[in-house]
């Protein structure tokens, strides 16, 4: 065999492996790292590279997303998150990121101060724990109660807090109050929106059922000879709530979903009158 060396007065760069490499380099070995061979090789040693702090996501200034102010940071939602972790099924953790969604996406329509709307959305249920063992909705008061000393350990200005708890306050149906403020309105919209269609079907039964409600009534359950009874059946709730929802709507954008929803609602009940044969 040949044995060749590369040396720099070769007239050719043969590179074998008796090879010497630059001593401003070095090859990583066991011995110029402690680590575990099965860990990330360090192939060579370069002189440090700064780079700029990296943002983490949800915190920091507020930017620009989706046409409107992205200020709810990743921390404010693992606390809140953690604010509902007793709550009842109708109006848990799930829920509320429900109503926020749609509440921003009412709001960038109807130019609603995101600053107002967003934290009321994620705190307007903050007392639901308490609903189930009532049989009532959470109480906007004791919510409201709630979320003012949240929002007070944020150090969110007071003018701002009244506004949202305004919000809070009001937002209940059974309250049947018509709001003052755009986001209040707005609250009271997304939040009714998620009591309809598929996911307000889904709701309903999720609640009945963990109050111990039948299904329906056997000789009357879709209300025609009777008044409804929502505490004794849970298909009564159709008829007291959930399709009285769409007519209260406030904004433009909730009439449009609220009249897909209401489809939803209807045809459900088409399909369960036709399958249990009354």
């Amino acid at each position: 065999g040949i044995s060749e060396t590369w040396s720099p007065d070769s007239p050719t760069s043969l590179r074998t492996s008796t090879r010497t490499r630059s001593p401003r380099r070095k090859r990583w070995t066991p011995s110029t790292d402690s680590r575990s061979a099965f860990e990330p090789r360090h192939f060579h040693e370069a002189r440090p590279h700064r780079s700029r702090p990296r943002r983490v996501r949800g915190e920091g200034p507020p930017s620009r997303r989706s046409g409107s102010f992205r200020i709810i940071s990743r921390s404010w939602l693992d606390e809140i998150s953690s604010l509902y972790r007793k709550a009842d099924p109708a109006h848990d953790f799930s829920h509320i990121l429900r109503v926020c969604k749609l509440a921003r996406k009412i709001g960038q329509e109807e130019k609603a101060d995101m600053r107002v709307l967003l934290p009321a959305a994620l705190l307007h249920d903050l007392e639901s724990k308490k609903g189930l063992k009532s049989g009532k909705e959470p109480s906007g008061q004791a919510s409201a109660s709630a979320a003012r000393s949240f929002l007070q350990g944020k150090g969110m200005a007071r003018d701002r807090i009244e506004k949202v708890l305004y919000a809070v306050e009001v937002h209940s149906f059974s309250r049947g109050i018509l709001p003052a403020t755009l986001e209040a309105r707005i609250l009271q919209d997304a939040d009714r929106l998620d009591a309809m269609g598929a996911i307000g079907i889904a709701r309903l039964f999720v609640t009945g059922g963990a109050m111990g409600r039948e299904m329906y009534h056997l000789q009357d359950p879709f209300c025609q000879d009777r008044d409804p009874d929502d505490k004794r059946w849970n298909l009564d709730h159709f008829y007291r709530k959930l399709l009285k929802l769409k007519e209260g709507m406030h904004t433009s954008a909730a009439k449009r979903l609220a009249a897909k929803r209401a489809r939803v609602l209807e045809q459900y009940l088409q399909d369960l009158e036709e399958e249990i044969g009354v």
